[in-house]
């Protein structure tokens, strides 16, 4: 019920110009998770899918699940709609040159060690299969030294094509 609100809410606000919602079909299925400081933070239905599909293989590993981070989601967030908006693919910010760590750095994240996963598919069980299937994502995802992390969606044109670009920012602090 809560959830349905929070988009009613959304599309009310979207549709006076008060606030932009990417998409009512993503706000639709999105729900809230666990932030790091005990907190909830509302996720688009392929962010929380994302969420869920780490934390299951973290939890089918024996390790504690993710919990968001803001700073780091709102990092992948803008990664991720950056890479739409200029139609590119890196983990360095297209014309700042910027590495993905010092990024999360700039958005206020003080982190002892970081990382992240990019990918573009129509779904969030595609990425996160092609991630599984190749060690250096695959690393990230079920590194036992990250707890936190920021999962950023952004659906649009790459490529000529409509997909979803993903950005998952791992993290720990000191």
């Amino acid at each position: 019920m809560r959830s349905l609100l929070v988009v009613m809410v959304a599309i009310l606000l979207a549709a006076a110009g008060l606030i932009r919602v990417d998409s009512p079909a993503e706000a639709a299925g999105g729900g809230y998770a666990s932030t790091c400081g005990g907190g909830e933070t509302f996720l688009y239905a392929s962010e929380m899918r994302l969420l869920a599909l780490h934390n299951n293989a973290r939890k089918n590993h024996g390790l504690k699940p993710l919990c968001v981070h803001p700073t780091l989601q709102e990092a992948a967030r803008a990664h991720s709609k950056d890479m739409i908006q200029h139609d590119y693919y890196a983990h360095v910010t297209r014309g700042s040159n910027e590495n993905a760590c010092a990024r999360i750095l700039r958005f206020g994240y003080r982190w002892s060690s970081c990382g992240e996963n990019i990918g573009y598919n129509p779904t969030p069980e595609g990425v996160f299969l092609s991630w599984m299937r190749r060690s250096t994502h695959s690393s990230n995802i079920l590194d036992s030294g990250f707890r936190e992390v920021g999962i950023g969606a952004r659906t649009g044109q790459y490529n000529d094509s409509k997909t979803t670009m993903y950005t998952v920012d791992f993290g720990a602090r000191h």
